[in-house]
């Protein structure tokens, strides 16, 4: 038995971490959004430094940073698609390293968290704002970001850290 697939209720560690990570990047979701949209207007802007990061409530039917807005409904089904294929190759996501485990995981939250929103609002809360001045950095949540760093760790992977086919995962390394 591999270091990945022991564990004290008979689910495989790998498992485990990338769930417990998904379910963080939820609560984290959708707690941060329930109180921005609480306590602020939409299109309310709070500095928190400066005019640097802002807190701007928005809403958002397209992908992460206000891409392809308008296409909520082919979004639900991208994150029904990514979440469940998530689900059914989590054994083999349990096989891999760490890093990759909790890559999976952030994308699975992030895509969760999200397609809460949509499901729940129609539209994406969205109150990450980041700039300078008047130039800004399309809005985003903590879903867009996890998303986000879950797909450059396996990109990085994919470009820098593949192993030979076969090979197993000690002895690329975790």
């Amino acid at each position: 038995m591999d270091r990945s697939s022991a564990s004290s209720g008979g689910v495989p560690r790998g498992q485990l971490r990338t769930f417990a990570t998904a379910l963080v990047v939820v609560a984290l979701d959708q707690i941060l959004k329930r109180v921005v949209v609480a306590t602020m207007r939409m299109g309310e802007s709070r500095d928190v430094l400066g005019s640097f990061f802002r807190l701007t409530r928005t809403e958002n039917t397209g992908a992460a940073f206000g891409l392809l807005r308008g296409r909520s409904t082919w979004f639900i089904v991208i994150s029904l698609v990514a979440s469940i294929a998530i689900v059914v190759f989590r054994r083999e996501i349990a096989k891999m390293r760490r890093w990759e485990q909790l890559a999976f995981g952030l994308i699975l939250g992030g895509a969760v968290g999200n397609l809460v929103d949509r499901i729940r609002l129609g539209a994406v809360v969205d109150f990450i704002d980041l700039g300078f001045a008047h130039v800004r950095w399309p809005s985003f949540n903590v879903a867009d970001s996890a998303i986000s760093i879950g797909v450059v760790l396996l990109a990085f992977n994919l470009i820098f850290l593949s192993r030979p086919t076969g090979e197993p995962p000690e002895a690329a390394g975790e």
